[in-house]
């Protein structure tokens, strides 16, 4: 009977009171770091961080748990860094910068030779002087065999 009667003083001691409110207090802190991280999370994503903060605190973990379902997949940066890179590669096709098989620097696609390294990169069209590929027997454009 004297360990049932320690154990009882162990649950009515400071000492057990302390370890439970230990316990909440860190209950707490997680919670509130939920709500926390759910609103700066939210806000990078592009979605109302306060509504979703507002969710957590009130449903706790189940709320928690309804926002990382519901949440959107990336953040808005990420999302602008990719159209940027997007629009970036774009624009270089667009411009066709093309590099010199020999020496590696930037020629236009007119260029007949390479102006560093004195490379040659196209024909001449005997007819119409329009640039052609080493590899071509006609002038795509005024139909001259090669």
């Amino acid at each position: 009977m004297q360990i049932f009667q320690d154990i009882l003083n162990f649950f009515q001691s400071g000492s057990f009171k302390f370890i439970i409110y230990l316990f909440l207090y860190f209950i707490v802190v997680i919670w509130l770091s939920f709500v926390y991280w759910t609103y700066r999370d939210a806000n990078q994503r592009g979605t109302n961080g306060l509504l979703w903060a507002l969710v957590v605190f009130i449903f706790n973990f189940f709320g928690l748990l309804i926002y990382l379902i519901l949440r959107p997949s990336e953040y808005v940066q990420d999302v602008m860094e990719r159209e940027l890179e997007i629009e970036t590669k774009e624009s270089l096709m667009n411009l066709q910068i093309l590099k010199c098989p020999a020496c590696g620097n930037d020629v236009e696609k007119d260029f007949f030779i390479c102006p560093y390294c004195r490379k040659k990169l196209k024909n001449s069209c005997p007819k119409c002087g329009k640039p052609l590929q080493l590899n071509w027997s006609i002038c795509p454009f005024c139909k001259t065999p090669l």
